[in-house]
């Protein structure tokens, strides 16, 4: 610490510090760079006392001045932190950061302290690296979604298919999967190369926490939230796992170290760095956003220099945006609806609870000591209270701004706060700095014991976990290895055998977590195999050639209805399951079993082929009241041979002069009138066993289907789209080869001209000219960003179970019109 003479000027005083030392007793300046640097000024009385305006990172007392001529006793009150409003009697100048160690600490208290936390995330690593050696569960529903994720970029990568990675997924961006697709082309395991990325992430966390509690209180307290915060239980039960969580946590920790590192945005350099973080959170969960806003907008507002202070913090946020836009880019429009509809449409239908109800409003607090420990539970409350007694607002704003935000969610998980927990880990660490010298080496103890009581808890289940008391929430979600086999390979296996390896389409019918379509779909696209998995069929099996079933639990409340259904129809069904019976049958480690049902059309009814045509017509007669509605001058042609008797149609042809269209089944579902309508099936299945014995139709496949004819009105499509999810606010006109839309928004609306083209891979193609957003026309580059928002046509062909074709599209004034003709 220095001292420099009062100024008379505008301009600098003299330094008297990095100056030649000289010889004698008295120096007059120092021989280095002081680490901190003070203006002395001579106050009267009535000036009151000067005080150092500036954050300290000191948890231990200062040591004091020594007395004597060579300096003057320090007239100034040193406070451990001050408030961050201007000086009114004294200025200071800090020219450095106030994560120095104490004048009286030694120079190797950093790397003792770095040893500490680099020793306990080894030990996590080891015991990870064990867990996954042990363990053979299959990786649960989005885990393993993630991990197929990784093996299609890694295919990607190879290609190097820049378009295909950015384009992968609607929700979650690339950067996690394809780190570990990176190391997947150089291990021999996707699933250790991918958690290698957790692990390293965790590592990245455990620094940043130590650095964000050695800035904010002290090395001692970083040290203390860095291992509370790697040993918290749903940490460790996160780092077992492949998800984006766990990165998520890191990479706030490290933005909330960076941010502070500005100096209220007031140093180039870090705002750079923080830019170029803030764009590496947002390409790994778009939820990044929602816990750095807070702290950037404060500490910008806080900042000596506020112009600056904007000025930098803007350019921050720009180069993060800019950075991160070209995966968000082509979903600007579409994402925030998603994000909506996860948050409360989709909690509604699993189940959630209104979000403020006692019980959805208390989930958070309740499970708080199953995420990050009871010990540091208890130190987190006792640092809440130290970090408003020395005004950390910005930290506080940090933790309960993003908690106050998930609580008014409906969709909550614990997942979802994961990354608040390591600001509450440091807030753990103030509480521990406030022990005195002996108290810590006791309470280091204590730490190090509770440490290692909920790790081994968590990842081998040795103490076995329990109920708290008046909470009703384990101790830690105990995650220990299990090396049962749950069969997926050997499934795969019978089913790649019967079909003798040609493509099928299996469908999975439970959603349990260790059994479902998540973890087969996984598994077929690692292995490269020719199975094609869907979920459980609704309706009829069409386009099913294979099922797999489980007995007993087969999945939530919420999905089992669907499993039930379905395994209640094929014992109640003697024609469904005469058509669909059971290849396999395989024991699973909960006990269950689970069930391999293959097609088989094999066995013919007892009927001439002209009779059972007649009762085929009349089945499908009866279908089309499932999906049309005041159909007028309906003709239906079939096409067969004797084969027919075992359930092949080589085509069928239906027309109707007028009919309105839709899901009918479906409550509300809107229909779509049209006129002179005819749709032409190629090789359809159908179960000849239900038809003949019930009347019913039971469609099992078809090669293809085309609309080979249709007139639509202009006043009969603006009916339909007013119906339909994301075009309510929307208006349509025809024009001579193209519609012209315009979607309202709640802010600028948009207009385009859009034309249909025929395609293959699903039933017609978009083609969008003079976009225009607000008025202002959008670039052709950028015209994809826009429109695939309220393109409609994935979402079609992902729901049809067989190829739909459009024929010629001509669109008038009047109407459009699909034609045969060429």
């Amino acid at each position: 610490m220095a001292l420099e003479r009062p100024r008379r000027g505008p301009g600098p005083s003299p330094p008297l510090h990095c100056g030649r030392a000289s010889g004698r007793r008295r120096a007059r300046r120092l021989p280095r760079g002081a680490r901190e640097l003070l203006q002395h000024l001579a106050l009267s009385a009535a000036g009151g006392r000067a005080c150092l305006e500036a954050p300290s990172g000191r948890s231990r007392t200062r040591s004091p001045a020594a007395l004597g001529a060579t300096q003057l006793a320090s007239r100034a009150h040193l406070r451990l932190r001050a408030p961050p409003r201007a000086a009114r009697a004294a200025s200071v100048r800090r020219i450095t950061a106030a994560d120095r160690p104490t004048m009286n600490e030694t120079p190797s208290a950093p790397a003792r302290e770095w040893a500490i936390v680099g020793g306990v995330y080894l030990v996590l690593v080891v015991l990870a690296a064990v867990w996954l050696a042990t363990d053979r569960r299959p990786p649960e529903w989005d885990h393993a979604n993630h991990l197929e994720r990784v093996v299609h970029c890694a295919e990607d990568l190879a290609r190097r298919d820049v378009r295909a990675i950015i384009e992968r997924s609607s929700f979650y961006p690339p950067i996690v999967p394809c780190g570990a697709a990176l190391v997947y082309r150089l291990a021999p395991s996707d699933a250790a190369a991918a958690q290698s990325v957790i692990l390293a992430f965790l590592g990245l966390g455990m620094a940043a926490v130590y650095l964000l509690g050695r800035r904010l209180a002290g090395g001692t307290e970083g040290v203390v939230a860095a291992v509370v915060f790697g040993c918290a239980p749903f940490v460790v039960f996160s780092a077992l796992r492949f998800q984006l969580d766990l990165p998520l946590a890191a990479m706030v920790a490290l933005a909330l170290v960076v941010i502070l590192r500005t100096e209220g945005f007031t140093r180039l350099g870090w705002s750079l760095v923080a830019g170029l973080v803030f764009a590496l959170g947002m390409l790994i969960k778009p939820p990044f956003a929602a816990y750095v806003l807070v702290p950037v907008l404060l500490v910008a507002a806080s900042s000596r220099d506020r112009r600056r202070g904007a000025v930098y913090a803007a350019l921050a946020l720009l180069i993060g945006a800019a950075l991160s836009l070209p995966w968000y880019g082509p979903r600007l429009f579409g994402l925030a609806p998603q994000i909506a509809a996860r948050s409360f449409k989709q909690a509604a239908e699993s189940g959630h609870p209104d979000p403020f109800t006692a019980t959805a409003l208390l989930l958070y607090p309740t499970w708080l000591a199953t995420q990050l420990g009871i010990l540091a539970v208890v130190l987190l409350l006792v640092g809440l209270g130290v970090a408003v007694v020395r005004r950390q607002w910005i930290a506080l704003a940090a933790l309960f701004a993003p908690f106050l935000l998930f609580e008014l969610l409906q969709n909550k998980n614990l997942r979802y706060t994961l990354p608040l927990l390591p600001i509450a880990a440091v807030f753990a660490g103030m509480a521990f700095g406030l022990l005195p010298g002996r108290m810590r080496a006791i309470g280091g103890v204590v730490l190090a014991l509770a440490c290692a009581i909920q790790v081994s808890a968590t990842a081998l289940g040795v103490p076995t976990s329990f109920t708290l008391p008046g909470l009703g929430v384990p101790f830690v979600l105990e995650s220990a290895p299990r090396p049962a086999d749950w069969r997926h390979r050997e499934i795969m296996a019978l089913i790649g055998k019967d079909s003798r390896g040609s493509p099928v389409t299996v469908s999975v019918i439970p959603n349990y977590n260790f059994f479902s379509v998540s973890n087969f779909r996984y598994y077929g696209t690692r292995d490269r195999l020719s199975l094609q998995f869907t979920r459980a069929w609704d309706g009829e099996p069409i386009g099913i050639e294979y099922m797999v079933l489980k007995s007993g639990d087969v999945g939530p409340s919420w999905t089992a209805e669907k499993p039930k259904r379905i395994d209640e129809r094929l014992r109640t069904d003697a024609g469904l399951a005469r058509v669909f019976p059971v290849i396999g049958e395989f024991q699973l480690p909960d006990g269950s079993t689970a069930t391999v049902r293959a097609r088989r059309l094999t066995d013919s009814v007892a009927v001439e082929p002209a009779v059972f045509a007649r009762e085929v017509q009349a089945a499908v007669r009866r279908a089309l009241a499932d999906v049309a509605a005041d159909v007028q001058g309906l003709d239906i042609a079939l096409s067969y041979d004797e084969t027919l008797l075992r359930g092949h149609i080589g085509r069928v042809d239906i027309r109707a002069a007028t009919a309105r269209l839709g899901e009918l089944k479906r409550p509300g579902s809107s229909l779509l009138r049209v006129a002179d309508v005819r749709i032409v099936f190629q090789e359809v299945l159908v179960n000849p066993f239900s038809v003949h014995a019930t009347g019913r139709l039971s469609p099992l496949d078809a090669q293809r289907a085309a609309l080979e004819q249709a007139t639509i009105r202009e006043a009969d499509l603006q009916a339909f789209l007013k119906e339909q999810k994301g075009f309510k606010t929307a208006s349509v006109k025809l024009e001579p080869g193209a519609l012209a839309f315009v979607i309202g928004l709640p802010g600028p609306d948009v207009a385009a001209r859009v034309r249909l083209l025929p395609a293959i891979e699903r039933p017609f193609a978009v083609a969008a000219e003079h976009v225009t957003v607000g008025g202002i026309p959008v670039p052709a580059l950028l015209v994809d960003w826009v429109v695939r928002t309220w393109d409609p046509t994935p979402r079609i062909a992902g729901r049809l179970p067989m190829p739909v074709a459009l024929r010629r599209i001509d669109i008038t004034p009047e109407a459009i019109r699909i034609s045969a003709q060429p």
